[in-house]
């Protein structure tokens, strides 16, 4: 066996923490592990929990990883302080984070970008969006945001939706590129309120959508075409249960049916096509604990590469995490940091890939 081969084989079992440490070591150790080939051998990582904790004033917001909690960065918000901070999806492990909105009749919103392994953020170039006095929001933004990457250009996209409602006028989304130092306007907008983060799947952003109070729909964004389409969920578990859109991963796109008995998790195909990925009793979740009574268990993603579900029976604080084994039907508590308030959870999955493009977005 050769030295080449030899080094390739070692570095394809690194972390990629290790990996981004070492591409400052000297030229050579570049060399290797921005070889395209190291990319397509190396181990791909478990997903991470991702966790959003404000502080009581609002005024900031300091980014936790995994079940542990470790801070990995602090952040100023900057917002009224009824708005909670939005928090679009992960993608190529990457976070996308709007830290910034001010809300006076011309609108500032800033965004960033968030590697939780590097511990580094990128900022993008200010948005700012006019409105007039009878568009502002009254009651709460309705705006929506999201990555994801476009194998067509190889760039990663940046999603905003200002989306028309009972307030709002104007409708129109707003696309930013990596490498270009502005927003572009798209006369598309989605056919109904959106809100919130997107899931990232199958070359597409997608949001859940109430046309009304009995039908949902799921309304995805294309990253090549830049236009909006509409699909159905899968169907429904009964009445009252609880709808979600899931990050499984930073390319699976799950959707949960949470009610008070049955958990059931699907998730999307290439062909628009979900599959049934697991069902378990949710009333198991008492057993295990005594301290759960009265909660739904939210779906929060893959936990591992097996396709094992990671759960919190209490979002807000992520009091008690639950993984489900869908092989086995086990589901167990598994060890935390100390209980804090939490506004979101994203899961996100570090590559090879996403490090390469980090490395051009941080330089």
């Amino acid at each position: 066996m050769e030295m080449e081969d030899i080094i390739y084989g070692i570095l394809s079992r690194l972390p990629i923490k290790s990996l981004a440490r070492f591409r400052c070591v000297c030229k050579l150790w570049l060399k290797y592990i921005d070889d395209p080939y190291l990319r397509t051998i190396h181990v791909k990582e478990e997903p991470q929990l991702i966790m959003f904790q404000p502080s009581p004033s609002h005024d900031k917001i300091k980014i936790r990883c995994g079940v542990q909690k470790e801070i990995v960065m602090e952040l100023f918000y900057k917002g009224p302080r009824h708005e909670n901070l939005l928090v679009g999806n992960a993608c190529i492990g990457l976070t996308l984070v709007c830290y910034e909105r001010d809300p006076c009749e011309a609108r500032i919103y800033r965004f960033a970008l968030i590697n939780h392994v590097t511990k580094q953020r990128h900022d993008l170039p200010p948005l700012s969006i006019r409105f007039k006095r009878c568009d502002l929001d009254i009651d709460g933004p309705c705006d929506a945001a999201g990555i994801g990457f476009d194998d067509s250009t190889n760039t990663l996209k940046t999603v905003f939706v200002i989306v028309k409602n009972l307030y709002r006028n104007v409708a129109c989304t707003m696309v930013h590129s990596s490498g270009t130092s502005s927003w572009r306007k798209l006369a598309q907008a989605p056919p109904y309120i959106i809100k919130g983060g997107g899931v990232f799947g199958h070359g597409r952003l997608h949001w859940l959508a109430y046309e009304s109070e009995e039908r949902t729909h799921v309304v995805w964004f294309d990253l090549k075409t830049e236009e909006f389409g509409l699909m159905d969920p899968p169907k429904p578990n009964g009445n009252g249960d609880f709808e979600e859109l899931v990050g499984l991963n930073d390319t699976e796109v799950g959707f949960a049916y949470t009610g008070p008995v049955y958990i059931k998790l699907w998730m999307l195909k290439q062909d628009e096509e979900w599959v049934l990925h697991c069902c378990f009793d949710q009333l198991s979740l008492s057993l295990i604990t005594p301290r759960y009574n009265n909660y739904y268990a939210e779906v929060l993603g893959f936990w591992n590469k097996d396709g094992d579900i990671l759960l919190a029976c209490d979002y807000h604080t992520g009091d008690q995490f639950f993984v489900y084994t869908p092989k086995s039907g086990h589901l167990r508590e598994i060890n935390q940091g100390d209980p804090c308030s939490v506004s979101d959870f994203r899961m996100c999955q570090s590559s090879l890939f996403s490090l390469h493009v980090s490395a051009s977005l941080f330089h």
